[in-house]
């Protein structure tokens, strides 16, 4: 430290004291770093009071609208709205879905509010260094006058997360299609959302690139079952065992929380060429529609084999060779049948008189007629001979 003070004492410079100088830089840093304790603390509070803000918005969206206020439920009735009833699914759900929701605009906030913080605390330690902040900031301005224009899709993704999260398209926790991927949603960003599909890929889409999504948890899903019966069927049994079968699922405690409404089996919906389908509808609690659909086709395997109950099978002929001719359905045609009976007549016929030939070597040759005509085996038959007996 004596020897940097030294250097920096100029030898022109009688008056200059090198211990007056230890004592100013001294001076100088303990400046500093109490500008920048005060400046980190300030800070500090700034970001614990901005994510006590966030937390106060994001529980008034998780709560939604008191509506068990007795002042809240007064000023209703006398605007003459209707009030819900409290206790409906529908109102459970809801309250579910506000909760997701919050949960997402929780998050988001919370990381932009520890970005300004970071980017706040890394000016102020820049200062206290020595490095001049100014112009890196012009510079960075210039830069970002010159992203601006290359980094339109980085825009164009942050404000459709911005609008995605107002609109409450989907959240955490959903399962949605958005066309290019299908999967469970883990994290929606200001750029991008991540799904993770069944198979246990991570999909990472740019909100600016997504043009329509399918929400499949919204709220509540469906069960839908459809089941292709033969004509000679009756409905109304084929009818009474799909909702049996709901009735025998409903057995698993799990599986009877998850239903919310009762089965409908409407009528047929569709008449097919070797069938008629009806379709099974059930109500139930959002994600829940496969482990329900598992657990009532299961079901049905059971009652239908009980009762006697055919499911359709398209007619099919597949013929595997000449030999064993063996054919599956009601489609192949007696004509197929004969021309391989006659062509392997004709063909042992051929082998026949071949080896006849070879055998008696002075056998005299029978020319073939003109104008033979085939029979109904297949073999040549001389012209003027009807197959008779000479």
């Amino acid at each position: 430290m004596l020897l940097f003070a030294t250097e920096t004492c100029p030898e022109s410079d009688p008056d200059c004291n090198p211990l007056g100088v230890i004592e100013n830089f001294f001076a100088d840093a303990a400046y500093k770093t109490v500008n920048f304790g005060i400046t980190l603390l300030i800070v500090l509070i700034l970001w614990v009071i901005a994510r006590r803000i966030v937390k106060s918005i994001t529980r008034s969206i998780e709560e939604g609208t008191p509506l068990q206020n007795r002042k809240t439920r007064k000023a209703l009735a006398k605007a003459r709205i209707k009030i819900p009833d409290l206790d409906t699914t529908e109102a459970r759900l809801e309250a579910e879905r506000r909760r997701q929701r919050a949960h997402t605009i929780r998050t988001v906030l919370n990381s932009a509010v520890t970005v300004v913080a970071i980017v706040i605390v890394a000016v102020s330690l820049l200062t206290v260094l020595g490095i001049p902040v100014g112009p890196l900031l012009a510079s960075a301005g210039v830069a970002g006058v010159a992203l601006g224009f290359g980094a339109q899709s980085l825009v164009k993704d942050v404000l459709s997360g911005i609008f995605m999260l107002l609109e409450d398209q989907y959240g955490v926790g959903d399962i949605v299609d958005v066309g290019e991927a299908i999967g469970t949603v883990e994290e929606v960003g200001l750029r991008s959302t991540r799904l993770r599909s069944i198979d246990g890929t991570v999909w990472y889409v740019p909100n600016g690139e997504i043009r329509r999504v399918g929400n499949m948890t919204r709220l509540w899903s469906r069960v839908m079952i459809e089941v292709r019966f033969s004509y000679d069927t009756d409905i109304d049994s084929a009818r009474q065992a799909m909702l049996d079968a709901v009735a025998s699922a409903r057995s698993d405690e799990e599986i009877d929380q998850s239903i919310l409404s009762e089965p409908e089996v409407p009528g047929i919906e569709s008449f097919e060429f070797n069938a008629f389908m009806l379709r099974l509808m059930v109500q139930v609690n959002p994600a829940t529609q496969w482990d329900v659909q598992r657990a009532i086709r299961r079901q049905m395997r059971a009652i239908f084999a009980r009762r006697g109950l055919r499911l359709a099978v398209p007619d099919q002929a597949m013929i595997y060779d000449n030999d064993s001719k063996i054919s599956i359905g009601q489609d192949v045609l007696a004509d197929e049948y004969a021309a391989i009976d006659d062509a392997d007549a004709a063909a042992a016929e051929k082998k026949a008189r071949g080896t006849d030939d070879a055998a008696d070597p002075d056998a005299t040759a029978v020319p073939k007629a003109q104008g033979d005509k085939p029979g109904a085996s297949g073999r040549n038959i001389p012209a003027g001979d009807d197959g008779g007996d000479e």
